[in-house]
């Protein structure tokens, strides 16, 4: 006889409630949402900061290596100084240049400005770019670079924002490497007081669009004054 008596939920009250529960699962959708997007973002500035570390790393490990010539032929060695020099004590030939030298008088080959277009998940080996040169006659140098080309170069390790075909908007990565010495083929504005050969790195990668931006210094290279 009591149940006769109740009428239940009315359909008003009963939107109400439907109206609640949506709001609520919505604002937790929009936080899952933006939860991922951070995450994304958290692990590019992850990638970013050991990619930065990576470059510096390679140019200080193989600080004393020549670049355009054949390792194994012992052309030419760095002698206490610094400086490529060949067995017999006399000057390297100018194409032989240090690591660091290398990189500096070469800077377009180390700017990447435009996406690649190659980005996803590589489904066969024929789709994958070998990170290393492995060239007979070619050295640590040219492998690292190779390396670091492909690294940056291609949207596999990094995101990128951009259009294939034109601009990144605002996504670019730099190598470049700064000569600090008394000569005129040095930095502009350097210390006439200088007289070794100080070498500067400097590695800035912009990501996401160009917000988020990681700019790393570091001494390359070192060169004393005979």
């Amino acid at each position: 006889m009591k149940n006769k008596f109740s009428k239940g939920i009315s359909l008003v009250e009963a939107l109400v409630s439907t109206a609640i529960v949506a709001i609520g699962f919505l604002a937790v959708f929009q936080l899952v949402n933006y939860s991922v997007n951070s995450i994304g973002v958290s692990a590019e500035r992850t990638k970013i900061n050991y990619l930065s570390s990576m470059i510096a790393e390679d140019m200080i490990g193989s600080r004393d290596e020549t670049a355009n010539t054949n390792p194994a032929s012992k052309q030419c060695l760095i002698n206490d100084y610094g400086i490529p020099t060949a067995l017999d004590g006399t000057p390297c030939p100018e194409t032989i240049k240090k690591f660091a030298e290398y990189v500096r008088t070469n800077p377009s080959a180390f700017e990447f400005n435009t996406c690649s277009g190659k980005g996803g998940p590589i489904f066969s080996k024929e789709n994958m770019t070998s990170l290393y040169k492995n060239a007979v006659g070619e050295g640590a140098p040219e492998n690292k670079a190779n390396r670091w080309q492909v690294i940056l170069g291609e949207d596999r390790y990094l995101k990128c924002r951009g259009d294939p075909t034109g601009e990144t908007d605002g996504d670019s990565k730099k190598i470049r490497i700064y000569k600090l010495c008394s000569d005129t083929d040095c930095l502009d504005g350097s210390w006439d007081m200088i007289y070794d050969e100080i070498y500067m790195g400097r590695v800035e990668i912009n990501a996401n669009g160009g917000n988020k931006r990681r700019t790393l210094y570091f001494q390359a290279d070192y060169i004393f004054n005979e």
